[in-house]
């Protein structure tokens, strides 16, 4: 009797470190004054007055300050908002037939953002609670032509929605696009990226040694805070994978983490391996040839939940600030 006492004493206890855990890590964002309206740069520029275009173009530039140059001069490539080069090549750009053909497409397909607005706004009032300090960014949606997918600026992060048409998209096979990136360039895709690109600017990358282990541990945490605003994502879409590479992942985990401690590869400084574990690939080649790729970053985001559950005083905030990525990984306890 005296023992099964113990056992509920200690399943209680656990039950209520497991509740102030979640306390500390959830949101109460009921009192968060905040609605995300995306700004339809893409409309609004798709819809320049052809014939009045140079004073239509500065009209634009009032609206979109920040985006308007940038589009111009890095993303199309066309030139300065002054430049007589600029009004002509827009002036060929609407006419041609392709383009044409992305653009109505891509409108079409987000003629209706409601869905994406209101899931943002969840996510920005999150970051609202977790990291008050931060600038809630203008939310904006261009077309690049298959170009830049995400585009950050000081106070706007901007969307190239003709990137997330659907993987079946006739033209991405066209234009012979990866298989493996496919199934990101979706809908379902939009807010994690949108968030993922916000967590990624409001907390640069910062390592002074560029370990594997570093580059893993923060993409763990962009990963960990991304959870965090987006509560209700499955947990596939915040990493970029189908669920069948999320199911293999996590079969694998402790043979993926024998291997990486086996070939001593968390404290490389060869930034090949880096990439081989970090970047988009149809495979991780130092696993093996039916894994997923990005490997790296799913192991870093263990690492992170495991310290965030040990380090029950570590606020959200605390972590993304923390670039101690050793320490990190020595306090976490990680054992898959």
């Amino acid at each position: 009797m005296k023992l099964l006492k113990q056992a509920v004493w200690i399943l209680a206890l656990t039950v209520t470190l497991y509740s102030c855990s979640n306390a500390k890590r959830s949101a109460d964002i009921s009192n968060i004054d905040l609605k995300i309206e995306i700004g339809r740069f893409d409309r609004d520029f798709w819809n320049l007055d052809s014939a009045d275009l140079q004073n239509d173009l500065l009209r634009l530039g009032k609206k979109y300050p920040e985006l308007l140059p940038i589009y111009l001069e890095r993303i199309v490539e066309f030139g300065k908002i002054t430049d007589t080069v600029t009004i002509s090549t827009i002036h060929k750009f609407h006419k041609d037939t392709s383009v044409i053909h992305l653009y109505t497409d891509a409108l079409n397909k987000y003629q209706d953002v409601s869905d994406i607005e209101n899931k943002l706004t969840d996510a920005f009032k999150r970051a609202k609670y977790f990291f008050p300090d931060a600038e809630t960014p203008q939310i904006c949606m261009h077309v690049s032509g298959l170009n830049q997918s995400i585009v950050v600026g000081e106070h706007f992060i901007s969307l190239s929605t003709d990137n997330y048409m659907g993987s079946d998209y006739p033209l991405y096979k066209r234009v012979m696009i990866y298989n493996y990136l496919r199934p990101n360039m979706c809908r379902e895709k939009i807010t994690s990226d949108y968030v993922t690109a916000f967590l990624s600017a409001e907390f640069p990358f910062f390592s002074q040694k560029r370990l594997l282990l570093d580059e893993m541990i923060y993409k763990g945490k962009i990963i960990y805070a991304l959870s965090l605003l987006m509560p209700n994502e499955p947990e596939h879409w915040l990493i970029g994978y189908t669920q069948e590479q999320l199911a293999w992942a996590n079969h694998y985990e402790k043979d993926i983490w024998l291997t990486m401690l086996k070939q001593q590869q968390l404290f490389s400084h060869d930034p090949m391996l880096t990439v081989q574990y970090m970047n988009d690939a149809p495979f991780t080649a130092p696993i093996a040839q039916d894994s997923p790729g990005r490997l790296g970053v799913f192991m870093g985001w263990k690492i992170v939940e495991s310290y965030m559950r040990k380090e029950q005083d570590i606020s959200p905030l605390e972590l993304m600030k923390n670039t101690d990525y050793s320490k990190i990984l020595e306090q976490s306890g990680y054992r898959p």
